[in-house]
């Protein structure tokens, strides 16, 4: 696809090869990647806002929880799936990305979660997992606000936020400790695959399901909603932006439930999912993915 935009035949293509991983003895692992300029800009944004128009809700919502459903079977695969994400990775080819066992990144990276700037928010698992990463550290029993922690999130995703190298994007947590970065983009597949040999060898085991997504509900997204209120009066965001940004908040937040409530993932991928297709139901959003496929700029509205 152009600039290798994410549609219903990459989806059907990361299913077929993760259906072909698991049931052929032959493969040890599986390396994503490509020879491309860029790993992917995202979803493809047309048919997004074609679906929408015509209010194809079904199709759209098949869309994003077949794109969720691939990226879980990554995370979870019994064999080290390793991606390899270089040039402009954003959006979905962020989310599909930062799914791998492990990322071999080129060192040139330009990765973030750009959604807000089309007026939607991460819906294949990239708040779901940006959630995982700024909460990892902190233990389940520990009685410690979660707020500071998922307000980087919240910043990350709602200002879109992107690397400007490999580096950086460990500074953002789309890249691990233990990921790697190639400096020479003619040798990160090789590398990449080295990765999948070296896991595979030494007995890899998916990983468990996160323990501590344990969020503040319906008082943190009224903390969000009031820092929302202050940016909008102080001419720093438009309405929609605050429309956009409290989906956003209620994702990460964990939706309407009650505060220090623990959650599994599915919970989040659900929330992601309903604010995604709410979203598209708007004019304004459908604005800014018009504009943004005539003039390739985000639309302040």
């Amino acid at each position: 696809t152009k600039m290798n935009a994410i549609d219903d035949d990459v989806i059907a293509m990361m299913h077929e090869a993760l259906d072909e991983l698991e049931a052929n003895d032959d493969w040890v692992g599986m390396v994503v990647a490509n020879h491309a300029e860029n790993f992917s800009v995202g979803a493809n944004i047309a048919m997004v806002l074609m679906a929408s128009q015509m209010g194809n809700w079904d199709m759209l919502e098949q869309m994003v929880k077949r794109l969720q459903d691939a990226n879980m079977r990554m995370k979870y695969s019994k064999k080290p799936c390793v991606t390899c994400p270089a040039g402009m990775t954003l959006g979905g080819g962020c989310e599909v990305s930062i799914h791998g066992t492990r990322i071999q990144a080129a060192a040139e990276l330009y990765m973030g979660l750009v959604e807000v700037g089309v007026g939607v928010i991460p819906a294949g698992g990239g708040c779901k997992e940006l959630l995982c990463r700024v909460l990892r550290g902190v233990p389940a029993d520990m009685n410690v606000s979660r707020m500071p922690f998922i307000q980087k999130a919240f910043e990350q995703i709602a200002l879109a936020k992107v690397s400007r190298s490999a580096e950086e994007a460990r500074g953002l947590m789309y890249l691990r400790p233990e990921d790697g970065i190639s400096i020479a983009r003619e040798k990160q597949i090789g590398q990449a695959k080295e990765t999948v040999l070296g896991l595979a060898r030494s007995g890899y085991r998916p990983p468990l399901p996160p323990d501590y997504l344990i969020l503040p509900g319906r008082n943190g997204i009224a903390l969000f909603e009031a820092g929302l209120r202050q940016f909008h009066d102080g001419g720093f965001a438009t309405d929609h932006d605050v429309v956009v940004g409290r989906h956003v908040a209620k994702v990460l937040c964990g939706g309407d439930i009650q505060p220090n409530t623990k959650v599994p993932e599915q919970h989040i991928l659900d929330l992601e999912c309903e604010a995604f297709l709410s979203l598209c139901g708007t004019e304004k959003t459908q604005a800014r993915i018009e504009y943004m496929l005539k003039n390739g700029k985000p639309l302040r509205n």
